[in-house]
């Protein structure tokens, strides 16, 4: 039970970082640097992206 808990766990965080990365290569950044960023980066420069691009469409 414990190593299925365990393989679940493994499973969806590889599914995670997966679409994080796919996440990170749409950034307007040159790939050499998007490839380079952390999950957190990652996160961090989605939602600025968004809520720029929300203001900008918006005014």
């Amino acid at each position: 039970r414990k190593e299925k808990s365990r393989d679940a766990a493994r499973c969806r965080r590889s599914k995670e970082t997966e679409v994080l990365y796919e996440l990170a290569h749409e950034l307007p950044l040159p790939h050499n640097i998007s490839s380079h960023l952390d999950k957190a980066s990652i996160m961090r420069l989605a939602i600025s992206f968004l809520r720029t691009h929300k203001l900008l469409s918006s005014g």
